[in-house]
């Protein structure tokens, strides 16, 4: 049976609950889908036993830490050797900079989502390492201007489960 379908209200709406607020204490959260704190402990350490819930992490506000911009960086790698993706990947696992890089259709290889402290920093992060990765044929810097929508959680409806394809 798939994960989607498993999930039961009560689980949806623990997750729901989270979504809102990742620090909610369960007895809150029991409170808010009138369970009990001990069946709501038990059904959220399956959730994360089952790899619903994957974890917890604060939601950090970047420019108050000094990174004023947001790229988008796509690469072209020369050759497609196990060796030059393998060395490419590690040199972006190893960059904090980086903070998502995505295997893509369509001309390019790679998306990364990168974030730099102001244009000279970004000019550094592309021109003297992402571009001097060997392997590397074609890097093109996209900076986003304003972010209409920026989350990191999936959609969710608490009362509808996962949505329809």
């Amino acid at each position: 049976m798939s994960e989607k379908s498993r999930l039961d209200d009560f689980d949806r709406k623990i997750i729901a609950a989270l979504v809102e607020d990742g620090r909610m204490p369960v007895a809150n959260i029991a409170q808010r889908i009138s369970l009990s704190a001990t069946p709501v402990s038990r059904r959220l350490k399956q959730l994360e036993d089952d790899g619903v819930i994957r974890g917890y992490v604060p939601v950090l506000d970047r420019r108050k830490l000094g990174f004023e911009l947001d790229a988008y960086v796509l690469i072209n790698l020369e050759v497609h050797s196990d060796d030059v993706i393998g060395r490419f990947e590690r040199e972006v696992r190893d960059n904090p900079c980086i903070i998502a890089c995505h295997a893509v259709t369509g001309d390019m290889d790679y998306l990364l989502h990168v974030i730099a402290r102001d244009v000279e920093h970004l000019n550094q992060i592309t021109l003297k390492t992402l571009v001097r990765i060997p392997g590397v044929r074609d890097v093109k810097s996209i900076i986003a201007l304003e972010a209409v929508k920026d989350s990191s959680a999936a959609p969710f409806e608490a009362s509808q489960g996962a949505p329809k394809p």
